[in-house]
């Protein structure tokens, strides 16, 4: 499958795990115990951490479970990715599928990879009835193009989504990315109505680049928060929408940074940890603390690991949640249910 640009090959492949390490629920239990219940996903499989251990979702076999969500009602948002396209599905937290959202193997009847699409990067709206994402869609030569290029969408949580070359039956588009760049991911809805997202772009040196943008409404023209030196992306925003959570990437390490935002406008950056594989950082449902993916060395295992009061003056230490010996998924972001 050919890719339109490095960031979608990136994104994608990033996925896919080391694959030698040990299951999560046949670890040590957790070495911080947090309240409520943490999904995260290893190896394809939703798992709940809890204080007394872990647990497995019985979801069904095929595909890889990953990026979960937490809905109002105490279910879960999550994707269901293939070798070729992905769907969204709600699921509860015993592993029963409630409803599937988005139908994306059109290739079933047409046997055509490039009428496949990906969705991937799911959002919760602030009111809790809409879900935001980002697809490959519209493609730029319909039933022809092989093009992965995100741009990012919303639809209600209701109905069904029908996503096709042309774009999403009964969705809103708000942007247009980049040509050849992977496009626009991780959108953020924000309690004022805007959409805090990751924007893909190309330097012009054979380099492409993620800047922090945020657009007050569909179509509209984005504000760069974060400028292409800082290659900051994976952006998580605090309940209340005033604390962002980013990583900006150095090439080797990356550093893990908190901000504040005000409408279009970002603060200065922190850094809470420096140098770190890190990546895909979450809130607390309080809003106060904060999880993140976290690898020792290039080829260490991805941790789940957390900081305490990460958005205030004088954060706790980071610590490790998991046993050293778990590989998770490192671009799913872990989701905190409170009970």
């Amino acid at each position: 499958m050919a890719f339109s640009g490095f960031a979608a090959n990136r994104s994608l492949a990033a996925f896919q795990t080391h694959g030698g390490s040990v299951s999560l629920v046949s670890a040590t239990s957790p070495q911080v115990r947090l309240p409520g219940t943490i999904f995260v996903s290893q190896g394809g499989a939703i798992y709940a951490i809890s204080a007394s251990g872990a647990r497995r979702l019985p979801l069904p076999a095929g595909g890889d479970w990953i990026q979960p969500r937490v809905l109002p009602d105490g279910s879960l948002l999550v994707v269901r990715r293939f070798d070729e396209y992905s769907d969204l599905y709600r699921v509860s937290t015993a592993g029963k599928v409630l409803a599937q959202l988005s139908d994306n193997n059109q290739a079933t009847s047409n046997k055509t990879l490039q009428l496949d699409h990906w969705i991937l990067w799911p959002a919760i709206g602030p009111d809790g009835t809409s879900v935001y994402f980002a697809t490959d869609a519209p493609k730029p030569a319909p039933s022809q193009s092989y093009e992965v290029d995100f741009s990012l969408w919303s639809a209600p949580l209701s109905g069904d989504m029908t996503i096709a070359d042309q774009g999403v039956t009964g969705g809103t588009r708000w942007s247009v990315p980049d040509a050849y760049t992977g496009g626009d991911v991780e959108p953020v809805p924000l309690p004022d109505g805007n959409v805090l997202y990751s924007s893909y772009a190309n330097t012009g040196k054979g380099t492409v680049v993620s800047v922090l943008g945020v657009q007050t409404g569909p179509h509209s023209t984005m504000v760069s928060l974060t400028t292409p030196a800082q290659n900051c992306g994976a952006p998580a925003v605090a309940a209340g929408g005033a604390t962002v959570a980013m990583v900006c990437d150095h090439g080797q390490t990356a550093d893990l940074e908190v901000a504040t935002l005000s409408g279009t406008t970002l603060s200065v950056p922190r850094v809470l940890v420096a140098n770190c594989l890190c990546n895909s950082p979450s809130w607390s449902p309080s809003g106060d603390n904060l999880l993140y993916m976290n690898a020792s060395n290039p080829d260490g295992n991805f941790g789940l690991w957390y900081i305490a009061n990460a958005g205030n003056a004088h954060p706790g230490a980071a610590k490790r949640v998991t046993d050293t010996s778990v590989d998770l998924d490192a671009t799913s972001a872990a989701a905190w249910m409170a009970r």
